[in-house]
Formats: C-alpha cells, sequence, structure tokens
C-alpha cells in the first residue's frame, strides 16, 4: 500500500496536497444535516465529502496510488469524531460518474481499515443516475438509522 501524500490543513474539515505530478487537491467536508431533516432520530452530524483538482490537469494522474491514501488519511482524521458521517456523491456533470464511483470504491476497499462501512445508493435526477455512498463509523451508535435514512432518501429521490 501507498503512503499518503503530506496534507496542508486549511481548518479541520478542509484540506490540500500537492501530487508528484504537481496537481493540487482540496479534500473538504461540507455540513449536510438538512438530508436528514426528516429523519428526527438522526442527531449525528452528516457532512458531504468533496475532493476536486485546484491546479493543474488530473488526467495526467490516474494511476496514483497515494492520492487514495491520503484521502484514507483524510477519512481518518474526520472518524476521529465516531459520530461523523459522510456522504460521497459521483459528480456527473463530464458523464464520468461511473469512473468516480469505480475510483472511489477501489480506495475504500484497498484503504479501509475495517473501522468503515460504506453503503452504496443510486438516485435518478432528471433520468440521470446518481452514484452515491454514505460512510460511517462502525462504533456510531446510530448505525442503523442512518443506513435505513439513507436508502430511504434514494428511493425518495427516486419517486419524485
Amino acid at each position: 500500500m501507498s503512503t499518503p501524500y503530506p496534507l496542508k490543513t486549511i481548518d479541520n474539515l478542509s484540506f490540500e496536497f500537492v501530487t508528484h505530478a504537481g496537481i493540487t487537491y482540496k479534500i473538504y467536508f461540507l455540513k449536510a444535516s438538512h438530508l436528514f431533516a426528516d429523519y428526527q432520530q438522526i442527531k449525528c452530524p452528516v457532512y458531504e465529502i468533496n475532493f476536486i483538482p485546484i491546479d493543474g490537469n488530473p488526467f495526467n494522474n490516474i494511476s496514483d496510488q497515494k492520492i487514495g491514501a491520503t484521502i484514507q488519511l483524510v477519512l481518518s482524521l474526520f472518524f476521529e469524531n465516531i459520530r461523523n458521517v459522510a456522504i460521497y456523491v459521483c459528480e456527473n456533470l463530464d458523464n464520468r460518474q461511473i469512473a468516480r464511483k469505480r475510483k472511489f470504491d477501489a480506495w475504500f476497499d484497498l484503504y479501509n481499515n475495517g473501522s468503515l462501512i460504506k453503503e452504496n445508493g443510486t438516485a435518478y435526477i432528471d433520468g440521470d443516475i446518481i452514484f452515491n455512498s454514505i460512510l460511517i463509523h462502525k462504533q456510531n451508535e446510530q448505525i442503523h438509522e442512518l443506513i435505513l435514512a439513507f436508502r430511504d432518501l434514494n428511493e425518495k429521490i427516486d419517486r419524485k
């Protein structure tokens, strides 16, 4: 397994790193508890995780395994608070959502130390499939409620 790139901490929910190819990435978390507003039993802080290149061409760096190791490092820092919940949505503006899902799944499988579970979901919005996942620490006391609510959210979106 690869070692992660050195992280630059912007704040406790935002990080940057630079790859060997000179590409700068930002990994950040946005509050997303509003997604679970209809589920009054959910008391955990929910965030959306985002991963974007902010400088350089990411297509020059597709097979860099250190990127996945770095994302896992950020996730391990985020999940030091076992109540935290992260949702990942595969952006589809460039029709590369399937590639993003495969890459994220591969990184998770390779680098997860067993402390997190990932539940995959799909939603259909205006005829487009949106791949998404929820990441929960195995010791989170609301793990079952979160998974059920996540599944229900995806089903509700499908029915609209």
